[in-house]
């Protein structure tokens, strides 16, 4: 035993817990009024400890505000700037709109960037200081409404200050004009959270006994569930109406805390699962992340027997109205984008069923998770349901998981820039008022999300649609055909649950005869011409235009009839090597007129021409050469030693033999003949060739009179390895145009290849996007373009687009 011993405890008594202490002493050593000081002592110190906490002098700890973390030095900085009653940690979606928060200040342009505004009109009687402190009593119920946010520190806290009072304003206008600027002004002050408390509550009297009760707040701290919640307490305290005790915030937060420690794992395996595959993000506007810019919105009423049927389909399907929506969007996604596996953001409302109390809780709970559907050709309505139900299932319990991690998980930098919200909570304020004198005569609702395209969805006995847009990217009547397509397919998956989803079809007759305009489905439809062969198409536009310039190159230029007559005796110098038709020529060119020369008479033979690029490597050469097996090879001097050593007879197209023969016309092959035989890369195996007929060629051209007129100056400025090659020099020759051959040198250099299409006048080019992107438009005006081989950048189209 020690010379003094103290037991102390708490015992809970009538009165509240008391503290007790049991002293016990050696008598030897120490008497009972030396205890009986020290006791007394002991306690005045317990009380002067207790005085100086209560008058502020003491403040938290790292224990007291977990699972926030921060160190005891960052707490005491905090403690400098504010009187704080605790500090919390931030929900993922709380992470993100704070990003965003940061990201859209701007002094010269003020954003209102998931402000959102509830503008109730009244009328009647209004007493304004009663609402006021009923709106501050509901402040002081739920504090985090009024939650500074700080970022100073490794991770971002939310601080609840001591006795927070809510930004009051109370004006008297009339004109419409000044009470938008009221409103906008409200918006950009809960936007400012660095500087502004989130909440702000306003009353704007319009006239005897007609108020607007306008209601701000960052969706940071207040999220669609709650507000229902917030405003029953509000009209509840107005009416005097006793509350039970609410249900602090920080309960919600703990248990997330905990959730997320414990289930962090599972979390990822179930989206990793989810997302398994999935490789390209579902974008439907450009890649800024910010998504700033004008916002519009236009909403509509599904009629009531299609919203009974939605609801009917939900429940034969054995899922809710909300997973049947998710799937009418995903449709039009795939619509929108071309692709059948296609993601998109949806909303869940984030409160725990097991969680006590979380049903009258009040900030922000809810979070954005991603939803993915894959759809075949064969999936039916049923089973895309099924799927999304079974997805949805599947990551229940993980939804709090935060999209930042669930984007590292999946390996995707993003998934969506779309965004669905099913709404069910409708706010019936009449029925909150519950007074006879005041009434409600209009609701008005504003909100922006940092979505280009935002669907909400509330249920009633006509369901709402409300799509939210970026006017800058979509125009009104954009979006209003997007809502006529959902309404429509609303119906059709209805009707038939079993129907193939490919088989639907989204358009109108108005975009249907715009579809075949844009088709040439008048050309594909109509009685197909006479067959015929590319050599007797030759001839009879040789008939109709022989003085007019077939080809030119450099300083060289040959008629049609000067290009037919060189191309006949050609022709009869390969039909003694034995080319004819079933047989096969090879063509080694760069491209120069002798190569259109020769072309021309390798079809008029009846043989098929195999063209090779002098580019390749000498085994590709001998492999096609090996595989094709040319009766005769044609070239140029400064390229006949290419195929030395491949045991095929070459003809030079300076040898003097050609000129010794007939200028007369071969008989013309038949229209079924091989025109061409092109070989592929070879990147996915062994090279193949591939056959075209005449008459395939023969029906290309045919189409081209839909969009190109006859005549012009054709540009030939591809290998005639490349098929477009075939589309350059036929669709000028048998139309009666000018063929512009580009040597490589040409163009390689965008400077001497725009100087060459304007100097001949060139009025039909075909490149790839980005080849046209090295060139400029001065000058071309009148050229028509045609591009293809890869995406083509909207910044082209608007650069190209002025000429026609």
């Amino acid at each position: 035993m020690h010379t003094v011993e103290v037991n102390s405890a708490t015992v809970d008594t009538d009165a509240g817990p008391q503290l007790h202490a049991d002293w016990m002493w050696a008598p030897s050593t120490v008497d009972r009024p030396s205890i009986t000081r020290l006791a007394r002592l002991w306690f005045d110190a317990l009380r002067g400890i207790c005085a100086h906490v209560e008058h502020g002098g003491g403040g938290l700890t790292p224990s007291d505000i977990a699972p926030a973390r921060l160190s005891q030095r960052q707490i005491d900085e905090l403690h400098q700037q504010y009187r704080i009653a605790d500090i919390l940690p931030l929900t993922p979606l709380q992470q993100g709109l704070l990003f965003h928060a940061g990201t859209a200040q701007d002094p010269h342009r003020p954003s209102d960037l998931y402000a959102v505004q509830l503008d109730i009109s009244v009328s009647g009687p209004l007493d304004v200081h009663r609402l006021r402190d009923a709106v501050q009593a509901v402040i002081t119920r739920h504090p985090n409404l009024m939650a500074r946010f700080c970022t100073r520190f490794d991770q971002p806290v939310q601080i609840i200050t001591q006795d927070p009072a809510v930004p009051w304003r109370y004006v008297e206008l009339d004109a419409e004009q000044q009470i938008r600027q009221v409103c906008a002004a409200e918006r950009a002050a809960v936007c400012d959270i660095a500087h502004q408390l989130p909440f702000r509550a306003a009353v704007i009297r319009t006239a005897a006994d007609r108020h607007r009760l306008v209601f701000t707040y960052h969706h940071i701290v207040v999220d669609g569930w709650s507000m229902p919640i917030l405003l029953r307490e509000i009209f509840a305290g107005y009416h005097g109406r006793r509350l039970p005790a609410a249900t602090p915030y920080r309960r919600f937060l703990s248990w997330l805390a905990d959730r997320d420690r414990r289930g962090h794992r599972a979390a990822g395996a179930a989206w990793r699962e989810v997302f398994a595959g999935f490789d390209s993000a579902t974008l439907v506007g450009p890649p800024d992340r910010l998504g700033l810019g004008p916002r519009g919105a236009i909403s509509c009423r599904v009629p009531v027997a299609t919203t009974r049927a939605l609801n009917e389909l939900a429940r034969l399907c054995h899922t809710t109205v909300n997973i049947v929506l998710q799937g009418v969007w995903a449709q039009l996604l795939m619509w929108l984008t071309g692709h059948h596996d296609v993601a998109f953001g949806t909303t869940v409302s984030g409160r725990p069923a097991e969680l006590a109390g979380s049903e009258s809780m009040v900030g922000l709970f809810i979070n954005t998770v991603p939803v993915r559907a894959n759809m075949t050709p064969a999936t039916t309505t049923a089973e895309l349901l099924g799927r999304l139900q079974h997805a949805h299932n599947h990551t229940l319990e993980h939804q709090q998981l935060a999209l930042g991690d669930i984007h590292r998980i999946t390996g995707q930098e993003r998934l969506f820039d779309t965004l669905f919200v099913y709404e069910n909570y409708p706010i019936d304020i009449a029925a909150l008022l519950g007074d006879d004198e005041l009434v409600v005569t209009g609701i008005a609702s504003r909100e922006c999300t940092h979505y280009p395209l935002v669907v909400q969805a509330s249920p009633g006995s006509e369901l709402g649609i409300r799509v939210d847009f970026r006017s800058d990217l979509f125009d009104a009547a954009c979006i209003e055909a997007l809502i006529g397509r959902l309404q429509t397919l609303l119906a059709l998956m209805t009707a038939d649950p079993g129907r193939a989803l490919s088989s639907v079809d989204l358009l109108d007759a108005g975009e249907h005869a715009k579809l075949d305009g844009w088709g040439n489905r008048a050309v594909l439809t109509r009685p197909a011409p006479a067959p015929m062969s590319i050599p007797a198409a030759f001839t009879a536009q040789v008939a109709r235009t022989p003085r007019a310039v077939a080809l030119s190159c450099g300083s060289l230029s040959l008629t049609y009839h000067e290009l037919d007559e060189a191309s006949n005796r050609l022709a009869h110098l390969l039909s003694g090597h034995g080319a004819g038709p079933g047989s096969v020529v090879a063509l080694l060119f760069s491209r120069c007129a002798e190569a259109i020369v020769a072309m021309t008479a390798v079809l008029k033979t009846g043989a098929a021409y195999l063209p090779i690029d002098p580019a390749l490597p000498t085994a590709r050469i001998g492999f096609m050469l090996a595989d094709a097996a040319p009766v005769v090879a044609i070239t140029t001097a400064g390229l006949a030693h290419r195929l030395a050593g491949l045991d095929v007879p070459v003809i030079d197209t300076e040898d003097p033999r050609i000129q010794a023969c007939p200028g007369t016309a071969l008989p013309a092959p038949a229209a079924d003949g091989i025109a061409y035989l092109i070989y592929t890369s070879g990147t996915t195996g062994v090279p193949k060739g591939v056959a075209i007929t005449h008459h395939n060629v023969m029906q290309m051209v045919d189409s081209l009179g839909a969009t190109l007129p006859g005549g012009g100056v054709w540009a030939q400025c591809h290998s005639y390895a490349f098929d477009v090659s075939v589309w350059e020099i036929w669709g000028a020759l048998l139309r009666g145009g000018r063929l512009v051959v580009v040597p490589e040198w040409v163009a390689a250099s965008p400077t001497a290849f725009h100087d060459l299409l304007v100097a001949e006048q060139v009025s039909v080019l075909d490149q790839s996007p980005s080849a046209v992107g090295m060139l400029s438009p001065h000058g071309l005006e009148s050229m028509a373009l045609v591009v293809g081989g890869e995406a083509c950048p909207a910044a082209v189209v608007d650069r190209w687009a002025g000429g026609g």
